[in-house]
Parts: structure tokens; C-alpha cells; sequence
């Protein structure tokens, strides 16, 4: 076991979908962060996301900034990563082209994306299907490239895990 950190895994076409640290992370219930190309600068929000097939759909208001971004540009990257305390880090970022489902056409997607994150009961609450329903455009992403690391097994993750070494992660608090 090394102590350098591992290289990060070049990833082309077919064999994106088919690593095994990729489906690990796309099949995990974590945000996502898609990044467009803007006038002048990255866009970069953080996102919900399905895997539908050999694509990754998204779902989002057909007025945002990111829509507006990808009709002019449908280049984009989706970074997933599953990040604890120390060097238990692994992740992804998947650059490829998105197709823009509108409509009727994208709700299935949408749908998709929802149920993902959201139990039936907070369906249920009208809030959260007023904020749901402002998804309205779905954003399907066909990976060509993807850039993978993953540090969980180095000996220095190794090390910090055995003396409780590593300082935890400390998440934002919810608004009241």
C-alpha cells in the first residue's frame, strides 16, 4: 500500500458506465454537482440525478441559468463524489453532452429524479409538490469522459482511520 495518493482512472465511452466505482456512485443517494459553460465563466449547481440506462437525467426549471447555458453549449460535467472525514474520498466527474427533454416529454425524467429523493409522504405535502412541479425540464447527460480517484484504501486513509485522526466533516445546520 502506497502513501502517495492513488493517481486519478482516465475513463472513455463505454468503459465510464461500466466502472465499478462509477456505478457505485451513481447508484448512491448523494447531490451531484453539473457544471455549464456560461458567458464568461463555469456554472456550477448542485444537482439531483438518476441513472436512466446509459445516461444520467437531471431535472430542472426550463428558466434556469443552466438550461440557457446548455442551449447554447450542450458540453457539461457532473462531479459525484462521496466525501467522509480524512482521505475517505472517491468520486467522479463525467463530462459529456446533454440532450434537453421539455415538457410532457420530460416528465417520466423528472419523475424519476423526484422519486429518487423524495419519500411518497413529502409528496404528499403541498409545498414540496409546488416545489417539485417547478421542475419542468429534464437534462439527460450521455457521459463520454470521466475522471475517477479514490483514496478509501491508501495507507494514509488506512493510518488516520486507525488513530481517529481525521477531523469529521461538519455540515451546515437547516434553516429554521
Amino acid at each position: 500500500m502506497s502513501a502517495d495518493p492513488a493517481p486519478s482512472r482516465q475513463l472513455r465511452g463505454a468503459e465510464v458506465l461500466r466502472d465499478p466505482l462509477v456505478r457505485e456512485l451513481l447508484a448512491a443517494r448523494v447531490v451531484g454537482v453539473l457544471a455549464t459553460y456560461g458567458e464568461g465563466s463555469i456554472h456550477a449547481v448542485p444537482m439531483w440525478f438518476a441513472l436512466r440506462g446509459d445516461r444520467i437525467a437531471l431535472a430542472t426549471g426550463s428558466r434556469s441559468r443552466k438550461v440557457r447555458n446548455l442551449e447554447r453549449d450542450p458540453r457539461a460535467t457532473l462531479v459525484v463524489h462521496d466525501s467522509r472525514a480524512g482521505f475517505e474520498v472517491c468520486g467522479v466527474s463525467l463530462a459529456g453532452r446533454v440532450e434537453l427533454w421539455r415538457g410532457a416529454d420530460a416528465a417520466e425524467l423528472v419523475d424519476a429524479v423526484h422519486r429518487r429523493y423524495v419519500a411518497p409522504a413529502g409528496e404528499r405535502d403541498p409545498a414540496v409538490r409546488e416545489f417539485l412541479a417547478s421542475d419542468d425540464t429534464a437534462l439527460l447527460l450521455a457521459p463520454e469522459a470521466a475522471l475517477a480517484w479514490d483514496e478509501r484504501g491508501s495507507a494514509a486513509s488506512a493510518a488516520l482511520r486507525a488513530a481517529g485522526a481525521a477531523l469529521p466533516l461538519l455540515p451546515s445546520e437547516p434553516r429554521p
